[in-house]
């Protein structure tokens, strides 16, 4: 009697080809949209273009995070750590520091 084993494929997920899709549009646009905006002189005024409005919206948003960075990061280091950790004493994983015993092993 032969046994028959089911062949299984590995599914393969479209997540990362979506996400890495999304990436490479939105750099593209970003990169085109910064170019449009610094050729038009859109930096600072953006003249009613929508381009150059997403462009400075994006600058107030990134300076915003920045400060609020700053501000929060001496008091959140500061905030004490927790440990993930469990202390346990040298004599109870001291069996566990050598090759396996022989009588492990039968």
């Amino acid at each position: 009697m032969v046994s028959q084993v089911p062949v299984t494929r590995k599914t393969i997920s479209a997540l990362p080809w979506i996400s890495a899709a999304l990436v490479l549009y939105l750099l593209l646009f970003s990169t085109f949209a910064l170019y449009h905006a610094y050729a038009e002189n859109e930096l600072i005024d953006s003249h009613g273009c929508q381009i150059g409005q997403w462009v400075q919206h994006t600058q107030v948003t990134v300076i915003i995070v920045v400060f609020v960075s700053a501000a929060l990061a001496p008091v959140l280091l500061s905030l004490p750590m927790f440990h993930c950790s469990y202390h346990r004493p040298f004599r109870a994983t001291a069996s566990l520091r050598g090759p396996p015993s022989l009588f492990a092993l039968l």
